[in-house]
């Protein structure tokens, strides 16, 4: 009896450690496939990008959400873009955090950022022509020069073939049409504000709805798409005719993020960049058709420049986009527009 039982007691200890072997060899495997699946090869890329326009806008809307679907999906989920507004970071103080890779991503306008350089709101000089921007080498030129701020240029994504208009509370009498008025905008848009008797206010898009509604201002200079979304036609009752100039945004990337990503990585992100640029301008044009269209129905009217302002929009506008460069960074622009006007691509 003592012998069977000391037998039984012996077969039991030898049964506990074959058990924790077998409970330490799946550990270790177990742990080895949780290692594997937290490589960055095995592992999807999450990226944060900002963006200076309202999450509702239809520019964050057709243009940065546009690029994260194309590059999702062309790198099959391996890499994600979630966004976030100018409620995180005002559109003015955005490019620091992406520099330094706080953010990874940014979608902005040039004019938001010309205190650190005026590459980006040069651009607006430029006449819509994604191919020969690549081609003539304008496009490495400033990829070139964002490298020196420690960011990468994915893409110069043009807001339509056309690129301004002003959204006002009044009508347009007589010449110069914005006499007197207090006029939002961004750098880009001073020379023609002023040059056609306004006065510019600079003034972040989030707050011309209650600066509007409040009689701050008298109306908004602004690109061709979004008035709806921001709501202005609830306090404006006129938008602008003939549209003038050309305008682009930027999608920007934290150079040190990009450079530890794997060369396919970088293919997407780029290759979806140039995709973007080539799709977007007959996009947002008829975009703007369907939206003027439903203003009309909302209440708004068209309201006219005399004649003799009409035909100076695009050259008041463009030579106050290439002297506001050429203050920020005289250098620099300098050679944008070299090159842009060999390539007989601005006026």
């Amino acid at each position: 009896m003592i012998t069977t039982i000391n037998a039984r007691k012996t077969m039991n200890r030898s049964l506990s450690r074959l058990s924790r072997s077998i409970l330490t060899v799946s550990a270790l495997s177990l742990s080895a496939l949780s290692l594997s699946a937290l490589s960055p090869d095995a592992q999807a890329t999450d990226l944060r990008m900002l963006s200076s326009y309202d999450l509702t806008s239809a520019y964050t809307r057709e243009v940065a959400q546009r690029y994260i679907d194309k590059v999702q999906g062309a790198s099959d989920g391996e890499v994600s873009i979630s966004l976030n507004g100018p409620d995180v970071v005002p559109p003015f103080e955005q490019l620091q955090p992406v520099s330094v890779g706080v953010f990874d991503l940014l979608y902005t306008h040039g004019a938001y950022h010309t205190n650190t350089t005026g590459v980006g709101a040069a651009m607006d000089g430029v006449f819509v022509d994604p191919a020969k921007t690549r081609e003539s080498g304008l496009w490495d030129f400033i990829d070139s020069h964002y490298n020196e701020l420690g960011l990468k240029l994915l893409a110069i994504p043009p807001l339509g073939s056309s690129g301004f208009q002003y959204v006002l509370k009044e009508p347009i009498e007589g010449s110069p049409g914005l006499e007197g008025r207090r006029l939002r905008g961004s750098p880009t848009y001073t020379n023609v504000t002023q040059g056609l008797g306004g006065t510019p206010v600079l003034m972040s898009s989030g707050d011309v709805y209650s600066s509007l509604d409040r009689n701050v201002i008298d109306g908004a200079a602004w690109g061709l798409n979004g008035v709806e979304d921001l709501g202005w036609h609830e306090v404006a009752g006129y938008f602008s005719k003939p549209t003038f100039g050309q305008t682009y945004t930027y999608l920007l990337m934290n150079l040190d993020t990009f450079n530890g990503l794997d060369e396919q990585q970088q293919s997407v992100l780029l290759a979806q960049g140039e995709a973007l640029e080539s799709e977007i301008a007959g996009v947002l044009d008829e975009l703007a058709v369907e939206e003027w269209a439903r203003l009309r129905e909302l209440g708004m009217h068209e309201t006219e420049f005399a004649p003799e302002d009409a035909e100076r929009l695009d050259e008041l506008v463009t030579e106050g986009i290439w002297q506001l460069g050429l203050d920020k960074s005289p250098e620099a622009v300098a050679k944008m527009r070299e090159i842009a006007e060999s390539n007989d691509m601005t006026p």
